[in-house]
């Protein structure tokens, strides 16, 4: 696209030959063509397109490239223009970016219009003089993962039919905690309601009593690692209200952890009281489960241990790239000799736990690569000796390869970050060396009036520019305050003892004009000290008093009350700090919603603000490891409680 770009008669488009483009432009351009991540351009009032090679796969083949560089939105893409032009024209109108997460747009590509799920996020492009002169998109195809996602819900949604189809009861015990939970067919086969809890006693004492030894040790058996897990029992229950008795077939598995201990323990209920009934339940729900596994593009197989011959479902010689049948010597020939070895110590463990799950790849006879997932279960004889494995197969290629695309996008990511992190602490250091030069200034002179004026200078003009001195101090703090923070990512030792005692102070002396004009009173308990950033916890007070203030009812003088007191129990090194007002309040119903950025609840011609004052408190919060909630009610004040990690533990 460099080449196509640098060929193209720009002449003959309304932004001209190139050496008459706009700086900005040009910089765009340049970052654009350099990117390894999908961009696009539109530009000028005739939206000209520019685009680069990690976008030009979206555009498919037949379709709309190469004619769409250089081309006119509008005319490029009719199809999808009512969807698009009017989120270019928000920010082109107000320079509010948007971002959109699988948005199903569908476009002209490959010879047809086809559906594609995109992430994207349309920003605006500043030309000389601050006026925006284009929109940068930002964007991904991620038709393959929602298409995933999909099939993912089906499936599952036909394991939920199977299940309903076969009239199954289900159970799920956590053996560490000892919870017990089951589906209403079980409830129901018990004399509960669909919704009534099941405590594991009430699931023993169901069965009759010839029967309860013998489950209770069948179950800890299954939960002993050495077992497998597998558990496999007939046992009858009986319903507590009507008293009938129902023989059900109890199978299930427990899953272990590293440590060889078992975390949960799972299975289904069987109803086998009428044998004919039953067997006519388990046709049904072979079929299902079968549609479930066509559906999922299983490939199922058993292989005789002894003869070391496949018996398979099509699907799975499909996968192995045969349209026959072939035997476990051919069948692992395909193996990747890189994955020989993962391949021999899976089927060596499955011979002392049962189980076998791997993944690994594939060479088919056509010279093709396919990573393949294989899930098995291996059956014993009544002597112990192993004569079949059972399992599945699934060509996972698709997924392996959405995967290291992913993991590439996320280490450029981390790249362009930590790029645009280094260029914004240079951006830090010129322009908080920019802003300390007049403020400097106004302290030098001020301090000279007082100084060299200072019998011509009244008493009072002497405490104004006091004031004035004080203020340039403070604003100069902040500055540096503001250098420093910009460092935290990296250097991270900023954290010091902070008194927040001194901080409101601090905070009541900048708003002193503000409290005199609205007759306000601040009433404060002790404060504990904080182990955090100085310069941040003043602004986190700073916004939440000026907050109070700003937003008081209308007559009404503010009253503004701070106390703290320790967290509960089970954060017993942290500060609960509560901060309550009589202002105007608002719904409960946005008490989360609150600290989003931009949002803003009341009109801007009445309450100015720009709508991230609370945004910045709740990251500040979050940035020294507390929290931070609302709560209020339209008309009666607010209140704000923070979690502040403390240094002393003793809060009066």
């Amino acid at each position: 696209m460099g080449r196509r770009t640098r060929e193209f008669d720009w002449t003959s488009t309304p932004v001209g030959s190139p050496d008459t483009w706009p700086q900005s432009l040009r910089s765009a351009v340049s970052t654009l063509l350099h990117s390894k991540f999908p961009m696009f351009i539109w530009w000028g009032e005739e939206l000209i397109q520019f685009y680069n090679d990690a976008y030009r796969p979206s555009l498919g083949n037949e379709g709309k490239h190469p004619a769409a560089l250089g081309q006119r939105g509008g005319d490029c893409w009719p199809e999808i223009w009512p969807v698009i032009y009017p989120l270019i024209k928000q920010v082109l109108d107000g320079g509010d970016a948007t971002w959109s997460e699988d948005q199903l747009i569908p476009i002209y590509r490959n010879g047809r219009m086809e559906d594609v799920y995109w992430t994207f996020g349309y920003s605006p492009l500043y030309a000389e003089g601050g006026k925006i002169a284009g929109v940068l998109v930002v964007c991904n195809e991620n038709t393959e993962k929602v298409l995933n996602h999909q099939r993912l819900k089906e499936s599952e949604a036909q394991l939920g039919f199977a299940i309903e189809a076969a009239e199954l009861a289900t159970w799920d015990l956590n053996p560490l905690t000892g919870k017990f939970t089951s589906n209403s067919r079980l409830n129901e086969w018990f004399g509960l309601k669909p919704s009534d809890g099941v405590e594991l006693s009430l699931a023993i004492n169901a069965m009759i009593p010839a029967d309860r030894e013998r489950v209770q040790a069948a179950i800890r058996r299954a939960l002993e690692f050495e077992s497998g897990g597998f558990y496999d029992i007939k046992h009858t229950i009986v319903n507590h209200l009507t008293g009938e008795e129902r023989i059900v077939r109890a199978k299930g598995r427990a899953w272990f952890n590293e440590d060889r201990v078992a975390y949960r323990f799972n299975g289904t209920l069987q109803d086998i009281t009428e044998p004919e009934t039953a067997r006519l339940r388990l046709v049904e729900a072979e079929q299902t489960a079968r549609l479930a596994i066509e559906s999922a593009a299983l490939g199922t197989y058993c292989l005789d241990l002894r003869t070391e011959e496949i018996v398979a479902s099509p699907r799975y010689y499909a996968i192995l790239g045969y349209s026959g049948p072939v035997d476990r010597k051919t069948a692992a020939s395909l193996v990747h000799p890189d994955d020989a070895p993962l391949r021999a110590r899976a089927n060596e463990n499955s011979l002392q736990t049962g189980l076998i799950d791997y993944e690994c790849r594939l060479i088919r006879p056509d010279g093709s690569q396919c990573w393949v997932k294989i899930n098995g279960r291996v059956l014993f004889d009544e002597e112990g000796r192993p004569t079949y494995r059972v399992g599945v197969i699934q060509d996972i290629t698709k997924q392996k390869e959405f995967a290291e695309q992913l993991t590439l996008q996320v280490q450029e990511r981390t790249l362009e970050l930590r790029r645009s992190n280094e260029d914004l602490m240079q951006f830090a250091h010129v322009i908080t060396h920019d802003l300390k030069e007049p403020v400097r200034k106004v302290r030098v002179f001020s301090s000279r009036i007082k100084d060299e004026m200072a019998e011509e200078v009244p008493s009072k003009a002497r405490l104004y520019l006091g004031k004035i001195q004080s203020a340039t101090d403070r604003m100069i703090a902040m500055i540096e305050g503001v250098l420093d923070y910009s460092k935290v990512a990296v250097t991270k030792e900023l954290s010091e003892p902070v008194d927040l005692n001194e901080i409101l102070r601090a905070v009541e002396t900048d708003l002193e004009i503000l409290i005199q004009q609205k007759g306000a009173s601040v009433r404060c308990d002790h404060l504990p000290t904080i182990e955090g950033i100085n310069i941040l916890l003043y602004q986190l007070f700073y916004n939440l008093v000026n907050n109070s203030l700003k937003f008081a009812r209308e007559g009404v003088p503010p009253v503004i009350g701070l106390s703290a007191s320790p967290a509960d129990m089970g954060r017993p090194s942290m500060a609960r700090i509560v901060l309550t007002d009589n202002g105007i309040g608002f719904d409960p119903q946005f008490s989360e919603s609150i600290f989003h950025p931009f949002t803003r609840l009341n009109s801007k011609d009445r309450y100015e603000g720009t709508g991230l004052g609370l945004a910045l408190c709740k990251k500040i919060v979050e940035r020294h490891g507390g929290s931070i909630e609302a709560s209020g009610e339209a008309g009666q004040g607010a209140t704000f409680i923070i979690h502040l990690p403390i240094t002393d533990k003793k809060i009066s």
